[in-house]
């Protein structure tokens, strides 16, 4: 019987299509959908695809699209794929849109992550492949801490034992109750549990700590390399040692977020991880140094082990007592530098003292001198810092870098001694490395510090309120766009820093911003606002994406982009303030927006300092605080970055 045309309603309109689009996509989908289980891979969790977003979209936690921001994106098709394939569950992973997805249906998470991959709204998907700690068969060689001795340890600590520098161990834990690691630990994060407890229930982690940190001169147990540097504990791996990228990618992160200036990586795998290495890359331009293991499969094919091989990393094979490699130690052109790994006397847990041997254990001796080389010159880069690590070390191999060994044995005393006159890397033309971009870029710190006074004129103005220098570009772009009122005063000199792209660039904080030069652009693009908005609330954990959104209301501004609303009294300030374009009196909407991009949250009452709770709302670049008579304000965020940093 035919159905009377009223009855097809919109609704039914809308199933019919999604009914024929779902029937196409099970007709031509590369996914086998067999009623056979296909055998799980060990080297991934199974039924979990990490999977990066379009810009714009979000997952909910029932792994659904809960939002896109552009009409341009067509994420129908995706929701289609998940629902079909059985996912039930999305984790926001606050790595930019990577969320770690759940499948009920017990597919093979490899052709999972192939299929969705093919689809526009997918950057990238892939399985969350399982790291292992890279132990080796215990076989003891030399009693006690001869690897100390070999690295001249004993001679560096006459020039300095570490002082102050946070190195962060992502592994099993840390057993912070040790009798040589009480008071060496800090408060840390278990991405496995999102929580702070970091006990370690496996010792792996414990041993790590030691090496790099023990207490040293208090008549217990062993001597540490840095004596005076703090861990920061990480657990990434359960009680065997096991873990995955997402939460190996989750404390990198966190350290990075959280202070570290080193970080420990005592771990590694065969697969290659976009996630994992997009973890690193922010660790990196946050100012981390990161140390790996180059892993212990010489003799099992000696493949290609991560994260020891991506960029920015530095890689750490192992020697015995007699300096020769050992021959377990993974080998390739990704290795810089090799360390002692065997028979190395050092913390476990329970109090207890044992010599464990591998890679796992080169690399916090890498670490360890690394923090002796900060607390001498905590000015320098973590660029800086890998190359000096590597032009010091005792080349025991084939003439320069080679294989084997990269740069050569570790050799702290020469390291230190190196830092104290380091002005520039001797080994820039003999190695410019395989990311050009990624030049030695000189860590913002000193560039906090007062300069002497200048006189005034009309290139340059010197504001002894901060001891700070405005000149070049950023002079007349700081005048014409607001000033002291908007910008605040300069709190740092001109420098070059990493931008988000990783590009080195020129810049200078303010009490409120951060300049940018991009000299190639004309004026006033020439001078872009960083988002300290946004990078601010990530380095206090907070995902702006999970904030509540605001409902339209008639007398404010709604933006689609983000869903949030803005109202009074932000609105009347937003639309009174902006940088000028166009020359005509009063601020367009594109005007406010380029100062200070879209609300990434509703008007809210938060605790800042020092004006106790008040209302405030979030913007990409900005924080407006409500501070009653006095109106209007702007956050400190430029200060409070900078402090976070601890270069002020």
């Amino acid at each position: 019987m035919a159905i009377p045309g009223h009855i097809l309603t919109m609704k039914n309109l809308r199933l019919a299509r999604h009914f024929i689009l779902l029937t196409l996509l099970l007709t031509f989908l590369p996914l086998c959908a067999s009623s056979s289980t296909p055998p799980l891979n060990r080297n991934y969790q199974p039924g979990e695809v990490l999977l990066k977003l379009q810009p714009g979209l979000t997952l909910s936690t029932q792994a659904r699209i809960a939002h896109w921001a552009s009409a341009s994106l067509k994420p129908e098709r995706l929701n289609l794929l998940l629902q079909h394939w059985g996912a039930y569950q999305a984790e926001a992973l606050d790595l930019a849109e990577t969320y770690r997805v759940r499948f009920a249906l017990a597919r093979d998470a490899a052709q999972l992550a192939a299929t969705l991959q093919a689809d526009p709204a997918v950057i990238f998907a892939e399985p969350n492949h399982i790291r292992q700690s890279l132990r080796s068969p215990n076989d003891p060689n030399l009693r006690e801490q001869w690897g100390l001795h070999n690295i001249q340890a004993p001679d560096a600590w006459d020039l300095t034992t570490g002082k102050g520098i946070i190195i962060a161990v992502v592994d099993t834990g840390v057993s912070k109750t040790h009798e040589d690691l009480n008071g060496q630990v800090l408060k840390g994060y278990n991405a496995l549990q999102n929580d702070d407890k970091t006990d370690d229930d496996s010792g792996h982690g414990t041993a790590v700590a030691g090496l790099i940190a023990a207490k040293t001169n208090n008549g217990k147990g062993i001597a540490g390399i840095c004596w005076g540097c703090a861990i920061l504990p990480i657990k990434v791996l359960n009680s065997s040692g096991s873990g995955d990228d997402a939460s190996v990618a989750r404390g990198i992160r966190w350290a990075a977020d959280h202070g570290a200036r080193i970080i420990n990586l005592s771990l590694g795998g065969q697969q290659n991880s976009r996630t994992l290495h997009e973890a690193i890359d922010y660790a990196f331009r946050q100012g981390a140094m990161l140390v790996a293991a180059s892993g212990n499969d010489r003799e099992n094919g000696n493949p290609i082990n991560y994260p020891a091989a991506f960029d920015h990393v530095v890689a750490a094979g192992s020697t015995g007592n007699l300096d020769t490699l050992t021959g377990f130690s993974s080998t390739g052109d990704y290795v810089d530098l090799a360390a002692p790994g065997v028979g190395l006397w050092t913390t476990i847990p329970g109090n207890g003292y044992g010599p464990p041997n591998g890679t796992s254990f080169s690399s916090p001796y890498v670490a360890g001198v690394a923090g002796l080389v900060l607390t001498l010159r905590p000015d320098l880069s973590s660029t800086d810092v890998e190359c000096i690590l590597e032009a010091s070390a005792d080349d025991k191999g084939a003439p320069g870098k080679d294989a084997e060994y990269g740069w050569g044995r570790l050799n702290a005393f020469k390291a230190v001694k190196l830092a104290q006159s380091y002005n520039s890397c001797p080994l820039a033309d003999a190695n410019p490395g395989p990311n050009p971009q990624a030049t030695a870029l000189p860590m913002a710190h000193a560039q906090f510090s007062p300069v002497a006074p200048v006189p005034s004129n009309r290139t340059q103005t010197f504001f002894p309120e901060t001891q700070h220098l405005l000149h070049g570009e950023f002079k007349p772009y700081w005048e014409k766009h607001g000033g002291l009122p908007i910008f605040g005063y300069p709190i740092s000199e001109d420098f070059s820093e990493a931008g988000s792209d990783g590009q080195s660039y020129t810049v200078q904080y303010f009490e409120r911003f951060r300049f940018e030069l991009h000299p190639a652009n004309p004026a006033p693009y020439n001078v872009q606002l960083s988002r300290l908005g946004d990078l601010t609330l990530q380095r206090q954990g907070r995902n702006w994406f999970t904030f509540p959104k605001g409902a339209p209301q008639p007398s404010c501004l709604t933006f689609e982009g983000t869903d949030h609303t803005l109202c009074e009294p932000f609105l009347s300030y937003w639309r009174t303030h902006g940088l000028e374009f166009d020359g005509q009196t009063g601020k367009t909407f594109a005007e406010s927006l380029a100062l200070f991009g879209q609300p990434l949250s509703e008007a809210q009452p938060e605790e800042v300092a020092p004006s106790g709770t008040i209302v405030v709302q979030w913007f990409e670049r900005a924080r407006f605080e409500a501070h009653g008579r006095e109106g209007v304000l702007l956050g400190l965020l430029g200060n409070d970055f900078a402090v976070a940093q601890g270069w002020r």
